[in-house]
């Protein structure tokens, strides 16, 4: 029994909450080669630059694109599917692509709940779009190969999701929407209906982001929550960042590849050198190049969107790289540039050395071969 002038503190319950206006965005990042000479693409399709940063949030002039890149319908996921919506491509110069899929949430006058959330992202991430994704990159590759230097359709591909949450009914804060709706929202992340723990809830809704009471984005490793009207700022960010860890992950994947071939020739014997030839020679070029292309694709990513001081975008740029390990993605590569650099040096001494040994054994050849004719004389 209650002592007197107690009271209950619980909270009372939140009403449910009913997405009035949302999407999601599936997207699909590929490396489709050096480089997408945007200029020329104009003259193989009708596409449209991509919005500029918006100044929303007031954001300065100098946070932008260094170079805009280019936007392309590529048709629609059709009706009948589950996963129907428009489907875009974004080209970026320093040769990737980015294939969205924009799927409505309020279609046929639906409004899902909040608490529905996680059952739809996990149905639509169950969806596999990916091979639809690269059916789709594929095609508009034939279609601008001219404008693509050295054309290469990686195998590798970066997915990320975005729950975009333009209007709620009721409107709700911010706190509120995470006082009432934080165990959603962390399924919704994490692609799961039911079943996880606390403390993987709170590891999922960890990164996040606002500006105003009423805004809020949630950034998890594979999918984030933008409660925005004026969403796309966020989500081209994200977008940039998703293609930003699929060239991470490009870049280290060709490293290994690299690493793992010389080592092998490493610890192969080489052939007997002959003077002023380079037996590895083609692998001493593939390994420069490789270092001069990743340094400058690193160069050219890290500069596609500048994103300078404490800001909002720049916030949330910093909170998606933690999230996405980005820097330790960097830091790995770096150690295997290092590791290219030494095995282009441990190359290049055993060539020299070798046809030093072998300039060496010609003058004591070709000094007998003097003694054995004078002796010859006498």
């Amino acid at each position: 029994m209650k002592n007197e002038g107690s009271h209950d503190e619980r909270l009372p319950p939140i009403a449910p909450a009913a997405i009035a206006s949302g999407h999601i965005v599936a997207l699909f990042a590929f490396d489709v080669g050096y480089e997408v000479v945007l200029d020329r693409v104009h003259q193989l399709a009708s596409p449209q630059p991509a919005q500029p940063l918006s100044g929303k949030k007031q954001t300065p002039s100098y946070l932008q694109y260094t170079r805009l890149p280019l936007k392309l319908d590529c048709g629609y996921v059709e009706p009948g599917n589950p996963a129907s919506g428009d489907v875009q491509a974004t080209l970026f110069d320093f040769g990737a692509i980015s294939m969205s899929y924009r799927i409505p949430l309020t279609a046929n006058e639906e409004r899902p709940l909040i608490d529905d959330l996680p059952a739809i992202s996990r149905h639509l991430h169950e969806r596999m779009l990916e091979r639809d994704a690269r059916d789709r990159i594929a095609s508009l590759m034939q279609r601008i190969e001219a404008a693509i230097v050295r054309p290469s359709l990686s195998a590798l591909v970066e997915d990320y999701y975005l729950i975009v949450l333009e209007r709620l009914e009721p409107e709700l804060t911010a706190e509120q929407l995470m006082e009432g709706h934080r165990h959603a929202l962390a399924h919704a992340l994490q692609f799961e209906s039911d079943g996880l723990s606390r403390h993987q809830q709170e590891e999922a809704v960890a990164q996040r982001i606002s500006y105003y009471y009423n805004d809020l984005v949630l950034v998890d490793w594979n999918a984030a929550i933008i409660y925005d009207r004026e969403y796309d700022d966020a989500a081209s960010v994200l977008e940039l960042l998703n293609v930003e860890l699929l060239e991470a992950r490009f870049t280290d994947a060709e490293l290994d590849k690299h690493i793992e071939a010389v080592s092998d020739l490493l610890h192969q014997r080489m052939g007997w050198p002959i003077p002023f030839r380079t037996p590895y020679r083609r692998t001493l070029y593939d390994l420069a190049e490789l270092q001069i292309a990743s340094s400058v694709l690193a160069e050219r990513v890290d500069n596609a969107l500048k994103l300078i001081g404490d800001l909002y975008l720049a916030r949330l740029h910093a909170a998606a790289a933690r999230r996405f390990y980005l820097l330790e993605w960097e830091q790995a590569i770096s150690r295997k540039l290092g590791i290219i650099n030494n095995y282009y040096r441990l190359l290049t001494d055993r060539v020299r050395n070798a046809q030093s040994q072998t300039l060496e054994l010609v003058v004591i050849l070709l000094i007998l071969v003097e003694l054995l004719l004078a002796l010859l004389r006498r």
